[in-house]
């Protein structure tokens, strides 16, 4: 739970519940996805990170106009991106548990290929 004074600073910097609450969840999945911290984690949780990236002013919401386009032109962006039959590894979203699979068959193919340069 955060103190009452610290969650009072902290909607009063990002400017209002709803937009604290998105922050948070939004930098939490950077996070989770292998994000790193902007302060110290020194022990802390991914919470208290975030919450320290805001009261330092390292993190905020940028307002959707400042992005310089529609959630329309976005859609269609992706949609565009996507080929006929599915999206290819380089578009795809990478998570954290594949890293290693993918360390693992890039490992695989650089081995092969240096195989290859000896034969």
């Amino acid at each position: 739970m955060l103190d009452i004074d610290v969650e009072e600073v902290l909607i009063q910097k990002v400017g209002g519940k709803f937009k604290l609450t998105s922050l948070i969840q939004k930098r939490m999945v950077e996070l989770n996805r292998g994000a790193r911290p902007l302060v110290k984690a020194d022990g802390k949780n991914l919470r208290q990170i975030v919450y320290e990236e805001i009261l330092q002013d390292k993190i905020m919401l940028v307002p959707r106009a400042e992005v310089g386009y529609t959630l329309e032109e976005e859609g269609a962006k992706v949609a565009a991106a996507i080929p006929a039959g599915g999206s290819t590894p380089e578009e795809q979203e990478i998570y954290g548990s594949d890293i290693k699979k993918i360390k693992e068959q890039r490992i695989k193919e650089l081995a092969q290929l240096l195989n290859d340069q000896k034969q």
